[in-house]
């Protein structure tokens, strides 16, 4: 089996790694800590899972979700993330994610998951397939976030992360104008006056990891 690793934090990667060997020791198991490089390596083909964080230092997870499966659309996707599981869970499901395992998650709850996606089944848990019965039986009220573009929403998260209108300008190849631009309009879309107001915005809807 080969696995795809695509997280910024070495000690999740490494936990995974543990736990993905346990499952197979003979597995091959890469990993990569930004989106660019996700997309690099997805490229591959024969991967048997890409684990995917959405709090990634260089975009959006959900947004990169859409460009891993149009690079390899026969491979399923597990989100592994600290993100809140009933708006992101929510959302990466809604993606196509085939998994979303809260980061918190005891290790013999990820193996079954891994176990169930490689047999062409999903998996959430039952707090998350509570949300999705009740969002497809009563659909739920839209959160403001919801009103912004992806590169507004990858933004937001990074705003979220205490980054500066300069950092984000860097991490994202924009001019700092253009950054200033979409800050603007999530402030207006949000109704929110202000930096410190965004980041707990952030915070509080699970747009980043705690």
């Amino acid at each position: 089996m080969r696995f795809l690793v695509i997280d910024d934090h070495p000690l999740v990667r490494d936990a995974l790694k543990f736990l993905l060997l346990e499952l197979d020791p003979k597995a091959v198991i890469e990993q990569v800590s930004t989106a660019r490089d996700g997309m690099s390596r997805a490229a591959k083909p024969g991967w048997s899972i890409i684990f995917l964080d959405l709090d990634l230092p260089d975009r959006s997870g959900l947004d990169l979700m859409k460009d891993l499966r149009n690079l390899a659309p026969d491979c399923p996707l597990v989100v592994f993330s600290g993100m809140s599981e009933t708006d992101a869970g929510w959302r990466a499901m809604q993606g196509g994610a085939a998994a979303f395992i809260p980061k918190g998650a005891a290790g013999e709850v990820v193996l079954e998951a891994v176990r169930r996606v490689l047999s062409g089944r999903r998996y959430v848990s039952a707090e998350l397939a509570e949300t999705l019965l009740q969002n497809r039986l009563q659909p739920r009220s839209a959160t403001p976030h919801e009103a912004l573009s992806a590169r507004e929403l990858e933004v937001l998260r990074l705003i979220g992360r205490g980054k500066s209108v300069t950092d984000i300008a860097q991490t994202l190849n924009l001019s700092v104008k253009t950054v200033s631009t979409y800050r603007g309009r999530i402030l207006e879309k949000l109704g929110v006056t202000n930096t410190p107001g965004l980041i707990r915005y952030a915070l509080t809807h699970g747009l980043v990891e705690s």
